[in-house]
């Protein structure tokens, strides 16, 4: 194995990309050892992610969903919460967690979400620099940012600005989650979810489900127009224990996904700022340009599986007990089904990715996720002429989500 699937220097950046692209031209799925564990396979074509996700009776995700996870955590949540579960348990939570996101749900909150996004893309884009990049030494922001302030023209960290706002405070509003809280939510989401440490992580969740364990006392005796409410009445024979963890759950889904694709989109556009001009004179653009993002972005890169019964997958056995990972971003990338795949191609049609997910595990908020990043878009378009680089980019390093942790971008207004 020539790729270090555990490694975080691998993942700053997009090297992993191009290994990623090398395991996928080998024949079956490729074993990837490790150090302190049993080792694991891999999956990086479309097919073979799409027949792991595709199964759960032979690919379990009761057992953990993602590298780096412990099994006591997974063995504490099995069952119970909607991600971590398998038929027919995860069929009955999912009918109570969907409840709030099905077509009929989501036209209740459609003018909200846009007037959310709107509002924060304006306080953005307000003449004069500032933000939390006005704050930040020049070194850690990136050499353009000393000469960046020009007339007509404001510098933002497109991700601590807006793209890490966005997501938090449109969920935090459907949850109707007091405004003095989303900071601190949006800290905890990201640490449950992206820390490099489990104990940080496990930390950072548990203060969550306290958080949520008493909103939902709250809203059981004070029931409203949101979105906790709306699982409360949905709630089935859900505990009130598994209405905590999915509400956590939910917070999580909603917010990393869009935060990572948003930050994605600013740095193509930046950097190939003639697609951001087509796009100002086509937005009829908007819908397969979305899809593009959320396939080029990618920002889930696996989804790990236990094995329940031996199987064969394009030539390779695996053994009841072994672990699969599947490799979301690679199957985005695959030239078997994505001509010129690692080309940004607005106008891509069919776009058949696998952003998020595939199968009984397909992301529930993927309605909420596309409604964000149009409304994004949409604001954008009206209130911005160009955007370019104004420093360098800063990445994550974590092998299960990924993307820019900062990117410092020049924004002159329309």
């Amino acid at each position: 194995m020539d790729i270090d699937l555990l490694a975080p220097d691998v993942f700053s950046g997009h090297r992993f990309l191009d290994q990623l692209a090398a395991v996928r031209a080998r024949p079956g799925l490729t074993w990837h050892p490790e150090p302190d564990g049993p080792g694991f396979w891999v999956a990086a074509r479309y097919d073979d992610v799409h027949t792991v996700l595709g199964d759960p009776a032979t690919f379990s995700s009761r057992e953990g969903i993602r590298l780096g996870g412990t099994d006591e955590a997974a063995r504490l949540v099995a069952d119970r919460m909607m991600v971590v579960s398998d038929p027919p348990r995860h069929g009955r939570i999912r009918r109570v967690v969907g409840a709030p996101f099905t077509p009929a749900a989501l036209r209740l909150w459609h003018d909200r979400i846009v007037a959310g996004v709107t509002d924060l893309v304006d306080e953005v884009v307000e003449a004069g620099a500032g933000g939390p990049l006005g704050d930040r030494p020049d070194e850690a922001a990136g050499p353009l940012v000393r000469d960046a302030v020009v007339r007509d023209a404001v510098v933002r960290d497109a991700v601590g600005d807006l793209t890490q706002r966005l997501p938090n405070q449109v969920i935090c509003a459907m949850m109707d989650l007091p405004r003095a809280d989303w900071p601190l939510i949006g800290r905890l989401t990201t640490d449950g979810l992206d820390s490099p440490d489990p104990i940080d992580r496990l930390d950072a969740n548990a203060e969550i489900f306290g958080y949520f364990a008493d909103l939902i006392h709250q809203r059981r005796a004070r029931p409203g127009d949101d979105l906790i409410s709306a699982l409360l009445a949905a709630g089935g024979d859900l505990t009130d224990d598994e209405l905590i963890l999915n509400c956590s759950g939910v917070l999580t889904g909603a917010s990393e996904t869009v935060r990572y694709a948003a930050a994605g989109a600013l740095l193509v556009f930046a950097d190939r700022p003639e697609l951001w001009t087509a796009l100002r004179a086509s937005p009829e653009l908007l819908p397969t340009t979305v899809e593009e993002i959320l396939r080029w972005t990618s920002p889930g890169l696996h989804a790990l599986r236990t094995v329940t019964r031996p199987v064969t997958v394009s030539g390779s056995d695996l053994l009841p007990g072994e672990r699969v990972t599947a490799w979301l971003c690679s199957a985005n990338r695959d030239p078997a089904v994505f001509p010129d795949p690692d080309t940004f191609r607005p106008d891509r049609t069919p776009n058949r990715h696998l952003a998020f997910g595939w199968g009984p595990h397909v992301c529930v908020g993927a309605r909420v996720a596309r409604l964000e990043l149009t409304a994004l878009l949409t604001a954008l378009i009206s209130r911005v002429r160009t955007i370019a680089p104004a420093g360098k980019p800063v990445w994550s390093t974590g092998n299960f989500i990924h993307g820019l942790t900062s990117l410092p971008v020049l924004l002159r207004p329309a």
